[in-house]
């Protein structure tokens, strides 16, 4: 999921992301935690190259509760976009649905912590090879003729 900081919502800026359960020990706001909601939904041992679904929740967590929904906003627009949709699916996760925003803030009774989560539906594809760059392009050589008109 750090991949995602390739595409920051404020110039230069890292979010950092942590596993959902040591989100508590984290301390220093905004970040996001992830977890995979159902980490032994697919065990099987008869086709186990075959494409496969994982739900992953992430959650931002932020001191301001707009700021919170801004993160979440942005990380929804971020996994609908072009670019990012294509470098997954050059190692072979497509994502198929996420999730509308949900509040899942928590009083912590000294502070309040607020936190927005999206349901994020992954597709696996463990024997996926890119095989449509096989090389680097070192020239391109244009073949146009430019014809003057009378």
């Amino acid at each position: 999921m750090t991949q995602v900081n390739k595409y920051p919502m404020n110039s230069g800026e890292k979010i950092p992301w942590v596993y959902e359960k040591e989100a508590a020990t984290k301390g220093k706001l905004p970040f996001f935690s992830w977890y995979i909601t159902n980490p032994h939904e697919r065990i099987t041992f008869k086709r186990v190259n075959e494409p496969f679904l994982k739900h992953v929740q992430v959650k931002a967590h932020a001191a301001d509760p707009l700021e919170v929904g801004d993160r979440i906003e942005w990380l929804q627009n971020v996994l609908g976009s072009m670019q990012p949709l294509v470098d997954l699916a050059q190692v072979g996760i497509s994502v198929v649905d996420v999730s509308d925003p949900v509040s899942t803030d928590e009083d912590w009774t000294i502070e309040v912590e607020n936190q927005s989560a999206v349901d994020i539906t992954l597709m696996v594809n463990p024997d996926y090879s890119d095989g449509t760059q096989p090389g680097e392009i070192t020239a391109i050589t244009p073949n146009i003729e430019i014809t003057k008109e009378e």
